[in-house]
């Protein structure tokens, strides 16, 4: 089974990580691939048009440093996952990524916060439901 985990760092990646680092026996077999989507840095656009080309660039992220300790929990739980980085709409991507490599579920952490956020699916979460067209596991 392939599964793909989406990551950014967040608590909602960590819950993610944590339950497939604890349902071991779930995903045994699995072929794990953690997804980093960095969000197009409209200001760099911007610039770049010549809209204000005075403007600092944005420093470049470094997803081994956001997500390398996730990274390493699912190490220790016995996987050997990858790390796959992409630019994009994160909702869109995800659920193409999927679609691209063949996966058979995806992995997100679902948004918490008070109860009313509880009650409602984060924006990630409901595009990827919109548009996947594998398994999603939303995670809390």
């Amino acid at each position: 089974m392939k599964v793909l985990i989406a990551m950014d760092g967040s608590p909602t990646s960590r819950h993610a990580v944590a339950y497939v680092a604890r349902m071991r026996t779930m995903f045994e077999r699995a072929e794990l691939t953690c997804l980093f989507i960095e969000k197009p840095p409209p200001l760099r656009a911007v610039g770049a048009l010549g809209a204000d080309p005075g403007m600092p660039a944005l420093p470049d992220v470094d997803p081994q440093a956001i997500v390398g300790p996730l990274l390493q929990q699912l190490r220790d739980a016995g996987y050997a996952p990858t790390l796959d980085v992409r630019e994009g709409e994160p909702g869109p991507e995800i659920a193409q990524t999927a679609v691209d490599g063949g996966f058979d579920l995806i992995v997100l952490g679902a948004s918490e916060g008070g109860l009313l956020r509880r009650t409602v699916l984060g924006s990630v979460g409901r595009s990827v439901l919109s548009e996947a067209t594998v398994p999603v596991l939303i995670v809390r």
